[in-house]
């Protein structure tokens, strides 16, 4: 909740926040927006997808002084294809990939290891990491996410689910080329 409100407190006043659409969630409430926790990510959320939508807007339009200094990497390009988007990145900034920095790449995104938390980063399988959202939230939570964060989602190439049945079948994949 803390580093939620210091993230609220950078809010736009003007910006209209949606209450909590899932009443059934552990955290939900009576106040706007579900209980406090809820209503503090929420606007955590509104904050920092408003800002990553400004940022995204300004690498598709860049100034001068930003073109060709940008480069946008999304993770699950770093777990589907640990090397190769490991060496665009090193080679974005004009250096080679040592062979000790792909073997940690690989282990990190395709190591043995497993993680109960689905969101913590280790040695481990990273592809459970990729859809661990389509598990552990339920379908009005993803929709609230894709109403906060259709910008930054649609420039990023994240597609928005059409129904519960096509979150949970996670042989389709909700991503598609990126804009940038």
């Amino acid at each position: 909740i803390r580093e939620s409100l210091q993230v609220v407190r950078s809010r736009d006043p003007h910006i209209h926040r949606m209450p909590f659409l899932d009443a059934g969630h552990k955290l939900g409430g009576k106040k706007e927006g579900g209980g406090g926790s809820d209503y503090h990510a929420l606007g955590a959320m509104e904050v920092i997808c408003s800002s990553m939508a400004k940022t995204l807007q300004t690498a598709l339009h860049p100034p001068d002084w930003l073109q060709g200094n940008y480069m946008a990497v999304r993770y699950e390009d770093l777990v589907v294809e640990p090397i190769k988007t490991l060496r665009q990145v090193y080679g974005f900034v004009n250096l080679a990939v040592s062979p000790e920095m792909e073997k940690f790449a690989l282990n990190m995104t395709s190591g043995p290891g497993y993680s109960s938390k689905p969101f913590v980063v280790s040695a481990r399988n990273a592809t459970q990491a990729l859809s661990a959202w389509r598990t552990a939230l339920s379908y009005q939570q993803i929709k609230q996410v894709e109403e906060y964060c259709h910008q930054p989602m649609a420039l990023l190439g994240y597609e928005r689910v059409g129904s519960p049945e096509e979150v949970k079948d996670l042989s389709r994949t909700l991503l598609r080329k990126p804009r940038l």
